[in-house]
């Protein structure tokens, strides 16, 4: 290496530092644009013939706010109100039945337990925690509205410009441009087995076992739906954590027919989303492992932050399909 490239490449790494650097406070955010511009770019390529690249880009945008982004936002606002509730209840002791409690326990057991500061105290601390991290995202109102408005400026020029990027990445990118290509079609094909098979499901999983609830008339079922959707991300454990404990708990309070209703519900329902829908949503030869799963939703929230429920798989996933790449085209490069 001479020393004009070795200075050239000493300022692209200087410079590359300090655009990371820049972009960290928003990365969650443009990672996120990411996975969404990757996800509605084929519906930009069928109506960009007909409308214009730009006309359909801000089309898209606007359908995106209107059937996603402000439903979410309100199931979001919702799930807050449950929370606030569940907190009242809590502290008004209204929410759980102690005494009854109490009585069931001494019935089956033989035993007199006084369970209502221990329910109390374990409930109170997890509900102070959820609470908490809500105050803390209402606390960077401001720095959401501005990671959301560079999310929506950065996923016009996405859909706009999608072919033009590609086609400068693989330009620029120092590798053969046959191997670039089924670089991208394993990583699109990973990319979408992560997206269907694990963001879909987990949201419809989520979404079944909240009818659950809702049906048994279980209170504050919006938040506790919000939880089993994140939750319906981490394989083996999902929002089984939630409907189980919470069918449980009606047959001891004595509501024995709500309470196998939701067992059944969990157990046969919400669980043909994993043994019916998810090897109908994923292609084998692209599907995950559920460690590679689990490790790339808690990584990922631990480094990107909520974004990272989606985007740790991703980018396991495109780790995958680049390593299979570079094993196949080893000779060559």
């Amino acid at each position: 290496m001479n020393l004009q490239r070795g200075f050239l490449i000493s300022v692209i790494l200087a410079l590359l530092f300090v655009t990371v650097k820049m972009l960290e406070p928003f990365l969650g955010y443009l990672l996120g644009t990411l996975v969404l511009g990757f996800v509605l770019y084929p519906l930009q390529k069928r109506l960009s013939p007909r409308v214009g690249e730009r006309a359909s880009a801000l089309l898209i945008i606007i359908f995106t706010l209107l059937a996603v982004i402000i439903p979410f936002a309100l199931t979001v606002n919702a799930a807050i109100d449950d929370a606030q509730n569940l907190d009242i209840d809590l502290n008004e002791t209204q929410y759980f039945n102690s005494t009854e409690l109490e009585e069931k326990i001494e019935d089956y057991t033989g035993r007199n337990i006084d369970i209502e500061q221990e329910i109390e105290r374990v409930l109170e601390n997890f509900t102070s925690s959820t609470i908490g991290s809500v105050s803390r995202v209402l606390n960077i109102l401001t720095n959401v509205s501005i990671g959301l408005s560079i999310s929506l400026f950065v996923l016009y020029y996405l859909l706009k410009d999608g072919s033009s990027f590609k086609a400068w990445l693989i330009d620029t990118t120092p590798i053969p441009e046959n191997i670039q290509e089924e670089l991208y079609q394993e990583t699109n094909e990973t990319t979408w087995a992560v997206v269907k098979g694990h963001v879909l499901v987990a949201l419809i999983q989520g979404l079944i076992a909240g009818l659950g609830l809702y049906l048994v008339g279980i209170d504050n079922y919006a938040f506790w739906t919000f939880i089993m959707i994140l939750l319906a991300f981490i394989p083996i454990i999902g929002a089984f954590i939630v409907w189980g404990p919470a069918g449980f708990y009606l047959i001891a309070l004595g509501r024995t027919s709500a309470g196998i209703f939701l067992l059944l519900w969990g157990a046969v329902i919400v669980g043909l989303t994993d043994n019916f829908l998810r090897p109908l949503l994923v292609d084998r030869g692209s599907k995950l492992h559920p460690a590679v799963i689990l490790i790339g939703v808690i990584g990922g929230i631990y480094v990107f932050g909520a974004a990272g429920i989606f985007m740790g798989p991703v980018t396991l996933g495109v780790l995958k399909s680049a390593l299979e790449v570079f094993k196949e085209n080893y000779e060559e490069l």
